[in-house]
């Protein structure tokens, strides 16, 4: 289980946008591995799964930054651009247009580097907070009853492991993490350094701004990193 630095209340708070998209979606029970023997089908099998609800929440999330992209060029849509700031943790006002911070958050995260981060905090999908509570990202909550009490929590700890409807929910409380969270500034930084120079997304680049997602630290950025490089065609689809 890797800790997450920055609190998830978001998790609790995801309005607007979110709130409105319909609460279903897909469960980890959806994900059977019952019949698979061999790691390279057990591996197809998961990214085949995680990889349309990625693609999905990224979309929407493509979606809105267009939106607001047509609201900057116009100069119009005052209110909705200033709801989305504020989900989004950006200041804002008439006088104060921090367009540059506000569109360096609302975006996608890398394919690659969401379905490295799934598979390691998951165990291919098979632990229990997957199983449970569709948690695919490792991401705690702290409101008492708001998820599943990890065995090993430390003495005087009050998180716990966040419980989601369905892996959609959990998709999508990660990609706000990442754009929201004070700790992935520099992946975020990485990303829309990307985007200006007019590259695709670079997965590997970005796992650099991981560091403070777990306590191992660089340790962890490399094995995401290495994830990466050793399912790059499965990631893919392309097998």
């Amino acid at each position: 289980m890797e800790k997450i630095f920055v609190p998830l209340f978001f998790i609790a708070v995801i309005t607007f946008v979110i709130c409105i998209q319909p609460e279903t979606g897909m469960t980890a029970s959806d994900l059977d591995m019952i019949d698979i023997a061999g790691t390279h089908d057990k591996k197809k099998r998961f990214f085949d799964f995680m990889r349309p609800i990625i693609d999905e929440e990224n979309s929407k999330i493509l979606e809105l930054r267009n939106k607001l992209l047509t609201a900057k060029k116009q100069d119009d849509n005052k209110k909705f651009v200033s709801r989305i700031a504020q989900l989004y943790s950006t200041d804002w006002s008439l006088e104060n247009k921090n367009w540059d911070k506000l569109l360096e958050r609302v975006d996608m995260v890398a394919l690659e580097l969401a379905l490295a981060q799934s598979a390691n905090e998951t165990a291919w999908g098979q632990s229990r907070f997957a199983q449970q509570g569709n948690n695919f990202f490792g991401q705690w909550c702290y409101t008492k009853g708001c998820g599943i009490i990890p065995a090993n929590r430390n003495r005087g700890a009050t998180h716990e492991v966040a419980q989601f409807n369905n892996v959609n929910e959990s998709v999508r409380s990660y990609i706000k993490n990442i754009n929201t969270g004070r700790a992935y500034v520099s992946l975020r930084k990485i990303r829309e350094k990307n985007r200006t120079t007019g590259k695709m997304p670079d997965a590997i680049a970005q796992a650099g701004g991981l560091v403070n997602y777990s306590e191992r630290g660089e340790k962890y950025v490399s094995e995401i990193r290495s994830l990466i490089r050793a399912n790059k065609k499965l990631m893919s689809g392309n097998n």
